[in-house]
């Protein structure tokens, strides 16, 4: 296949799915990984996508979210160190927690098992099943599954959220803006997320460096006001953020 039609091919790929693995699109197109890594820089270096670890994303469309399959596979290894670290530091015996459908809270559930007396809270189906493979007392949010992301949304888990109270809350972010601004694609998850924020003592929100600087549609809060846990910065990211942020680097 020629360069030209390979990259055209990887674009529109990309495009459709959001985002996709090295891998996914070394299988798409019968080529090695390292051809494809060549092809993504230079992708990249003309505005048509976006490098992240292990692959690549659109930059035509941030309002809808990627599937949960690929999310999970995704900067796998960051996601684990910032859920230890997030449980070593920030959770204590007796608590009730509210742990999001996101990703990277989700890995916090065998860190969790090792803490007495915990009881969560959340809206990720995922997250509850683990939760409770894991032995640990687990209550989940009543409502609309969403299909892609599978979180429960919706008036009838705001009006469950309304009524508990929480040590504190975890939550996963797609976008974490210059203006401190965090975002999600879907206004439903930035909804609960809001309320997630409002019920608890201390709010954290995990989310490894790649998010730093991305803007999403809705806005759930300002990472001002909570202590963002992330993988190691370099100065460009650390540049993005507002000066005021509570920023933990998880080692």
């Amino acid at each position: 296949m020629l360069t030209q039609k390979r990259r055209k091919l990887i674009e529109n790929y990309i495009n459709q799915h959001e985002l996709c693995r090295v891998c996914d699109l070394s299988e798409l197109t019968a080529t090695s990984e390292s051809t494809i890594r060549r092809d993504l820089i230079q992708l990249e270096k003309k505005g048509l996508v976006k490098r992240v670890h292990g692959g690549a994303q659109s930059v035509k469309n941030f309002a809808h979210d990627v599937s949960q399959h690929i999310r999970f596979t995704m900067n796998h290894d960051d996601k684990v160190r910032i859920a230890r670290y997030a449980v070593k530091h920030y959770v204590h015996e007796n608590d009730y927690l509210f742990i999001d459908a996101g990703t990277t809270s989700y890995e916090m559930v065998p860190f969790l098992a090792e803490v007495p007396g915990v009881t969560i809270v959340t809206n990720g189906i995922e997250t509850a099943l683990s939760a409770v493979g894991h032995g640990i007392s687990t209550m989940l949010l009543g409502g609309k599954i969403k299909e892609d992301t599978h979180a429960v949304v919706g008036e009838s888990a705001l009006q469950q959220l309304q009524n508990m109270n929480f040590a504190a809350c975890f939550i996963g972010t797609n976008g974490i803006d210059r203006l401190g601004n965090l975002t999600t694609p879907d206004p439903e998850e930035a909804a609960i997320k809001k309320m997630e924020i409002a019920r608890s003592d201390h709010t954290y929100v995990l989310t490894d460096a790649s998010k730093i600087g991305e803007r999403n549609f809705a806005i759930f809060g300002n990472a001002k006001n909570i202590t963002v846990i992330t993988t190691v910065l370099n100065t460009q990211h650390k540049n993005t953020l507002p000066a005021k942020v509570d920023l933990k680097e998880a080692k």
